[in-house]
């Protein structure tokens, strides 16, 4: 089409200038009305080459843009999964531990300070997880602004709510580990010999201290249990959103 509107020029040049080369005014009129209606017509043709070469670019940005995030599906799928092994095993650890610190608190309202098992789980006391979680891909998309490719604010919001469950549980085995790190240094260390526990149990298991510590991490535990069960419902809630976007495509 482009050489039939430079054939079609070049006629009209040529029309043009045998036309000014008579006195004929009419002549002349009508040779520039043909030239101008075939200069608009290359620039309607141009414009029209410019949208379809930019629709073409957006079509296939808008490709690119779905299989990278097609990528980042992947790869938060796989962090997921790590995440709630790793949380699974945390959340599974602190049910086991508040059903020892229970027996132990028992044994503490029933006074029994010679019973074995009150040094055995005086142990537990000292006991903590700090979970460690797997945010690389997040974070990748948090900085790079690609989080922008997931266009469906939901998703969006989804993704960004369920990585922010993480900081509760941040937050609470921090003070988890205060707690034990003063325990240890104000009540352990200048009131219990790590040697004969079985046989000082009956002298410390009456200090307000130690039984304030049981029904403390009681506590504590309780909350990082919920935190982890929160952080997995919200991680496996992620996934089913990712499968269905999935099975839509």
């Amino acid at each position: 089409m482009i050489k039939l509107f430079r054939k079609t020029r070049q006629r009209l040049l040529i029309e043009n200038q045998a036309s000014n080369g008579t006195n004929s005014f009419g002549k002349s009129n009508w040779a520039i009305g043909k030239y101008l209606a075939y200069a608009l017509g290359e620039i309607i043709l141009v414009i029209i080459g410019i949208l379809i070469a930019l629709a073409i670019n957006e079509q296939s940005k808008n490709k690119n843009n779905l299989k990278l995030r097609d990528v980042y599906i992947i790869q938060l799928n796989d962090e997921a999964d790590r995440n709630i092994k790793q949380l699974t095993e945390y959340e599974n650890e602190a049910i086991e531990m508040i059903k020892e610190l229970d027996t132990l608190l028992q044994l503490l309202d029933n006074k029994e300070y010679d019973n074995p098992k009150l040094s055995l789980k005086s142990f537990l006391l000292l006991a903590s997880n700090k979970f460690h979680p797997i945010m690389i891909t997040y974070e990748n998309l948090k900085f790079s602004g690609d989080l922008n490719l997931f266009d469906d604010l939901n998703l969006r919001n989804s993704i960004s709510e369920t990585y922010e469950t993480f900081y509760p549980i941040k937050r609470f085995e921090s003070l988890d580990h205060e707690a034990i790190a003063a325990f240890y240094e104000n009540f352990l260390m200048p009131n219990v010999r790590f040697r004969y526990m079985g046989m000082s149990s009956k002298n410390y298991g009456k200090e307000v201290y130690f039984e304030n510590m049981v029904l403390s991490r009681m506590v504590t535990v309780r909350q990082n249990r919920d935190a982890y069960a929160n952080s997995i419902e919200s991680l496996k809630k992620l996934k089913n959103t990712f499968a269905e976007l999935e099975n839509n495509n």
